[in-house]
């Protein structure tokens, strides 16, 4: 990746990732379009460098999220329609996530074999197969107590750059484990508890005044909570410890977004009136 001088790989990568929660979850639900400058200047806003911020919004019509178009001498930017509907289903996702399920007792196993060589292949589908909700058990052997994600995950592995080699059991029952203890050797349960625990801290007593400040902590809190699902399958209650802090913190995201999200949205309708007046 090629970065500004100045501008750090780190903060390339943050950038984006902030301007990945704007658009997913302002823009894509709201199904609106915006000024270039309004995404630069959210970005400034949030901390990103100018030309951070600049580089962040071009690639991101470079990739094809966003399509450009000219208005005298501005740019109005839309999603693509590929991108508004990716960006929709994640919005739905980030939202429903975390809310109690009951758990059939099966399992979906998936056994895979990636050589050892092909470090791109076994990145993209270790990142994958966590997003449908797999925890490793090491050996190439992956488990999700989702079996509902069969489908979905037959076409991941059927893919044009699937493996070629993978097997796919549904319904089976470990002998040897209990499904807590499954749940433990597949998923790191400690770090996610911390994970919960820093959430909770964060945003429980927040109580930011300004709309700038609540545009900000709206912000860090949604792209902090939608990375969740990247590391909680949404593990059924029955396979956890006791006390697991997962409910709480849904109760507060949820909270948190009925009191700052109108704020957020009226912030970048302001930077929009900005732009032209």
């Amino acid at each position: 990746m090629v970065t500004s001088p100045g501008t750090t790989l780190a903060t390339t990568r943050r950038t984006k990732t902030t301007l990945l929660t704007i658009l997913g979850s302002i823009v894509a639900p709201l199904g609106i379009s915006v000024w270039q400058e309004t995404l630069v200047n959210a970005l400034t806003t949030l901390g990103s460098g100018v030309p951070a911020a600049r580089q962040a919004v071009s690639r991101a019509v470079g990739d094809g999220w966003l399509t450009s178009h000219r208005i005298g001498r501005r740019s109005r930017m839309a999603l693509s329609d590929e991108t508004h509907e990716g960006l929709v289903t994640g919005h739905q996702r980030t939202m429903s996530f975390g809310q109690p399920t009951e758990w059939s007792g099966e399992w979906l196993f998936v056994a895979l074999t990636v050589p050892e060589d092909s470090r791109a292949l076994r990145h993209h589908f270790r990142t994958e197969l966590g997003w449908l909700g797999f925890g490793s058990l090491g050996n190439g052997l992956w488990i999700s107590p989702h079996p509902e994600n069969e489908a979905a995950t037959l076409r991941l592995l059927n893919s044009a750059d699937g493996p070629g080699d993978a097997y796919v059991f549904t319904g089976a029952r470990p002998a040897t484990h209990t499904p807590q203890q499954i749940a433990s050797a597949a998923w790191d349960l400690e770090g996610l508890r911390d994970r919960y625990a820093g959430f909770i801290a964060a945003y429980e007593d927040a109580s930011p005044r300004t709309p700038t400040d609540r545009f900000a902590a709206w912000v860090e809190m949604v792209t902090r909570w939608r990375h969740f699902p990247l590391f909680d399958p949404e593990l059924p209650e029955r396979l956890l410890p006791a006390d697991w802090p997962r409910q709480r913190a849904y109760e507060l995201f949820h909270r948190r977004m009925d009191q700052w999200t109108a704020t957020a949205e009226d912030f970048i309708r302001q930077l929009e009136q900005d732009v032209t007046a």
